[in-house]
């Protein structure tokens, strides 16, 4: 990585100076439109800073094409020893919880990676297949070391830096809400959105959602990854206890446990229709007989029919609440 002078910094800052944002038709909507003029001064000298990538030749003043075009052109070159590498990283980062190159965005000489033949390999593959992030995704996931158990053995219980075992994290705000919502069945509704909107499709983070908020959604201000909170809090546990997410969700007649409740299936079909959707697996065999216990025990010497029906729904619900606030559905694992 190269040192930047301070030329080089105003330099690349002039490739967004013609930039421009406006208000849209619909609140919060915002249009993002490229100026005919428009140049970033440098503060000292106070002159136009000509807009260059870094280690780049600068554009001429009355070059007639779009600034971010150039910028864009300049970012997939091969050649480019910036923009793989960060982005490999930071796709690392985000399944790992921890970029090869830890802080993700410190990538300098200085602060080398934890496996620097890996990082290389990755980043000559993701430029072979032409910046395609879905083949990067799809080549991290089906490593052996992002199929690495999370229970740690005798000695590396707190390596976190060499891939010895799968450090657990706690599903991202958005991808939680999601999978609430796909395993109860009940879309989140979003002011200004269609129903059936996921919050993984939010243009912004504006759009208001004190459960995304309460799980550590990232403000979009900064660049920064740590914008974004994994921490938990005792917002987080009430929500999940007593708030509305899950509990109206699954009281709501057009719910999965509600459909359960109403149809056909046994118990042991009920049973084994939640794991699968929850935790992408059947229930152990200790599982399954305490759930159906649990639903054998609710309508036990009940003998009006409504009242029968009625408390094996809410255990159904129970059922449901259980699961989805369990750590093995709330954490990657």
């Amino acid at each position: 990585m190269c040192h930047s002078t301070q030329d080089q910094y105003y330099n690349f800052a002039s490739l967004f100076a013609r930039v421009k944002i406006k208000d849209g038709d619909t609140e919060g909507d915002e249009i993002v439109s490229n100026a005919r003029d428009g140049d970033v001064l440098h503060p000292r000298r106070g002159v136009a800073m000509p807009p260059a990538p870094l280690d780049a030749n600068p554009m001429k003043p009355d070059d007639p094409r779009d600034r971010r075009a150039v910028f864009a052109d300049w970012l997939a070159q091969p050649d480019n020893p910036y923009f793989a590498r960060a982005a490999v990283n930071r796709v690392w980062s985000n399944f790992f919880g921890r970029g090869l190159v830890d802080p993700e965005d410190d990538l300098r000489a200085t602060n080398p990676p934890s496996d620097e033949a890996l990082l290389d390999w990755l980043v000559a593959d993701f430029i072979a297949h032409r910046y395609d992030m879905k083949h990067l995704i799809r080549t991290i996931m089906g490593s052996a070391a992002y199929a690495r158990s999370s229970v740690p053995i005798t000695g590396n219980e707190s390596d976190a830096k060499f891939l010895s075992h799968y450090r657990v994290k706690r599903l991202p705000a958005e991808v939680l809400l999601d999978a609430i919502s796909r395993v109860t069945e009940v879309p989140t509704p979003f002011p200004g959105y269609p129903s059936g909107w996921r919050s993984l499709q939010l243009p912004d983070s504006q759009v208001a959602s004190t459960f995304l908020d309460s799980f550590g959604r990232a403000p979009r201000i900064a660049t920064c990854s740590c914008e974004r909170s994994a921490e938990p809090s005792m917002s987080q546990a009430l929500h999940l206890a007593n708030g509305g997410t899950i509990n109206d969700k699954l009281r709501s007649d057009a719910s999965a446990a509600a459909r359960a409740a109403a149809g056909k299936r046994d118990d042991a079909a009920i049973v084994d229709r939640l794991f699968l959707a929850a935790l992408s697996r059947r229930p152990s065999a200790h599982e399954r007989e305490r759930m159906l216990g649990a639903l054998r025990d609710a309508t036990a010497g009940v003998a009006d029919p409504k009242a029968a029906a009625a408390s094996r729904r809410q255990a159904i619900e129970d059922l449901y609440w259980a699961v989805l606030t369990s750590r093995e559905f709330l954490f990657n694992h």
